[in-house]
């Protein structure tokens, strides 16, 4: 298999790509993942060193001074480069597991969280101004969640619909159902029913807050109609969100990054689900 062939194997699909992952991350993770594949390194292990390093932003960013402020930045550029390396690992050595796939899952909101905590640490301790801090930050981080969550629904529902590589949410809920009854016939194993039982909870809250309906399309029309949809909707995913924090990391500028993100990001999401919803509307009435 020649190299280029190899790295189109450990991507999930290009349509579902984020382009700054594409550009960026992915081909470093893809080099870091050849010279790791020997060892006896595993995606779980790979998602937790990815995860120490985004929880290191908070305390990164809590001094609140520009050399720190850069260090954060770079704290989270690394901490994306192993979240994309967990699951290219995973597909290459097809070695993943379903509380791989929460944990890899997961990465991107407990990262999200130190950068939102650390920032409003930050720009506390730079304005002086708690309530102005932390409201921004609270606002920016829920806004950022909210984003997230619709971008990964409607990337889940194009990987179902065309590579049928996906299940859909209700699916997930059975599926880890069933998991969190095996696990429960286990002893030990808390981490695991734990991280079971939060995901449950996150696929119930996307459910109750988007109104699947099942399509009878065929693979062609659905990524007719939805591919350029998904490649803006990948405009407000989680890696744009990371490298606007990073630029305005060295920018000394994080207020600047919660303010876009609570304005025009907001402003692009509603814009966004209101073309997705009209698309998913004229495919469901589709005779």
């Amino acid at each position: 298999m020649s190299l280029y062939n190899e790295y189109k194997s450990s991507l999930k699909s290009f349509d579902v790509e984020e382009i700054l992952d594409l550009i960026i991350y992915r081909p470093i993770s893809f080099l870091f993942v050849k010279l790791i594949y020997p060892t006896n390194l595993t995606p779980n292990q790979i998602s937790l060193i990815s995860m120490i390093f985004g929880m290191a932003v908070f305390f990164l960013f809590l001094p609140g001074t520009y050399f720190y402020i850069v260090l954060g930045g770079l704290a989270i550029f690394i901490s994306n480069v192993l979240d994309c390396a967990d699951g290219q690992l995973a597909r290459l050595k097809k070695n993943g597991t379903k509380v791989g796939r929460i944990i890899d899952g997961f990465i991107d909101y407990i990262t999200g969280a130190s950068i939102f905590f650390g920032i409003g640490a930050a720009l506390h301790h730079i304005t002086g101004n708690p309530w102005y801090s932390w409201v921004l930050a609270a606002a920016g981080g829920f806004s950022r969640i909210i984003q997230n969550m619709f971008f990964d629904y409607y990337r889940n529902m194009y990987l179902q619909y065309v590579y049928n590589k996906v299940n859909d949410v209700n699916d997930e809920i059975i599926e880890f159902t069933e998991e969190k009854k095996r696990l429960s016939e286990l002893s030990g194993q808390k981490t695991d029913k734990m991280l079971v039982n939060i995901y449950l909870g996150y696929c119930n809250i996307q459910k109750n807050s988007t109104k699947h309906t099942e399509l009878n399309v065929t693979p062609e029309e659905y990524k007719k109609k939805n591919k350029i949809m998904l490649r803006l909707w990948s405009w407000i995913g989680s890696t744009t969100h990371l490298t606007l924090t990073i630029v305005f990391c060295f920018l000394n500028r994080l207020d600047l990054y919660l303010i876009l993100t609570i304005t025009l990001g907001n402003l692009i999401f509603i814009l966004l689900l209101l073309f997705q919803k009209s698309i998913i509307k004229k495919l469901s009435l589709k005779p």
